[in-house]
Formats: C-alpha cells, sequence, structure tokens
C-alpha cells in the first residue's frame, strides 16, 4: 500500500514496483487486488495505472469523504467500476469498493483483548450465555451492511490498527460465529479473502456504476 492522494506517479510506480517484486521473488505470487485501505484521498492515476495496468481484478480502500459515503450508501453505489483514465476508457477500468464505514468490523464485533464488544458465552451454564443474542447481533448487522451495497454477498473487515497483538482473542471469536450463524441459517458466514469477495461479485452478473473522476476531496 503506497501513498497515493498527492504524491508523484514516479514514486507510486516505485513503490509498488518495489512490492510486487518482493512478493514475486518471496512467494512466487502476483498479486490481484489492490488493499489501498487506509491512504487519505484516491487518485484516478491509482484506478488505471497502478489498478488495471497492473492487471489487478479489483481495488478496495476505506477513506472517502463523508458527504460522498453517505450518499454511495443511500444509492448503493460504495462498489463501481473505476475508468480513471479519459483517454483508455473501458481498457483500463477497475471494479472498486470502497467501504460503508472503516476497515474495522460492524460495531459490537472488535475483539481485541482489551475491546469491550461481548463474547460469545456458548456454555448453557453460564449466566450470561449468550448465543442467541449474538447470533441476532450478527444477522441484524449483516442485513444492515447488505442494503447499502448490491448482490447478496458482503465483507466484514476483522480488526483494525494494532489489534492483533493477541489474535487468539480474535479467532477464538470468529469461529464462534461462524459456526453459530450459520447454524442459524439465515446467513452464511465464513473466511474469505478479497480476491474471493471480488470473483463472487463478478460472478452474480451485477451492472455496476461507473464512475469516471477522483475520490476528492478528502
Amino acid at each position: 500500500m503506497h501513498d497515493e492522494a498527492t504524491t508523484h506517479y514516479i514514486d507510486m510506480i516505485d513503490q509498488t514496483t518495489l512490492g510486487h517484486r518482493f512478493i514475486k521473488q518471496q512467494f512466487n505470487k502476483t498479486p490481484r487486488v489492490g488493499w489501498q485501505i487506509d491512504p487519505f484521498g484516491h487518485s484516478a492515476v491509482q484506478a488505471y495505472l497502478l489498478g488495471a495496468e497492473l492487471g489487478f481484478d479489483s481495488l478496495f480502500f476505506a477513506r472517502i469523504d463523508y458527504q460522498d459515503r453517505e450518499k454511495r450508501k443511500n444509492q448503493k453505489t460504495l462498489e463501481v467500476v473505476w475508468q480513471g483514465s479519459k483517454t483508455f476508457g473501458p481498457s483500463a477500468q477497475i471494479w472498486t469498493d470502497a467501504f460503508p464505514v472503516h476497515y474495522s468490523p460492524p460495531h459490537g464485533f472488535s475483539f481485541a483483548i482489551n475491546d469491550d464488544s461481548s463474547p460469545i458465552q456458548d456454555d448453557v451454564l453460564l449466566f450470561d450465555y449468550n448465543v442467541a443474542q449474538r447470533v441476532n447481533d450478527f444477522v441484524e448487522a449483516s442485513i444492515t451492511q447488505a442494503n447499502v451495497t448490491r448482490t447478496n454477498h458482503i465483507m466484514w473487515t476483522m480488526g483494525d490498527d494494532f489489534e492483533y497483538q493477541y489474535a487468539d482473542s480474535w479467532f477464538k471469536q470468529m469461529d464462534k460465529l461462524i459456526h453459530y450463524v450459520n447454524k442459524d441459517g439465515r446467513v452464511n458466514a465464513f473466511y474469505s479473502t478479497p480476491s474471493i469477495y471480488t470473483d463472487a461479485k463478478n460472478a452474480a452478473n451485477e451492472a455496476w456504476p461507473l464512475k469516471l473522476d477522483d475520490y476528492f476531496p478528502l
């Protein structure tokens, strides 16, 4: 993830080249997804030169103007096809997802060791046994997010800055959530990746809105 809002395009290219070269040399993998979740603003150069031209399938980020975000939530246009170049047009477009809130999970589902979200208590002998309540909370939050996006697929970003110092607290709760939510059956939850999410969205054969300009101001 390189800087992009006010940087020179040569620096963007150099940073991206260095990162991709490292991944290829160390893991023999070529990235498919741009995970630009935290830069403050997104230029059209990112869409075509360092998105579509790199062979990316999709681009994800969190930070856009708050008024733009609210409008997009109301219109279900957080997820778009972004054509960042008037010259190249559709040949240099990329499917793009702006998160509905931030790059953290919905309220009540942060499970770092010092968070105050209610953990799942699934021992029926405990006074605060709460499986049904936590499943209902999960389903409600899922429906809320589904109402601002298209297709029946949504993505929760589970985590935030410096939240995995003690990862066990996260994975214990996520494992329980997935188990009990799927047992309930109203929604289907599973561990995934941005590339799998992109494939599912593309398979839905949705007509995505078109964006032609920058994600500025911020």
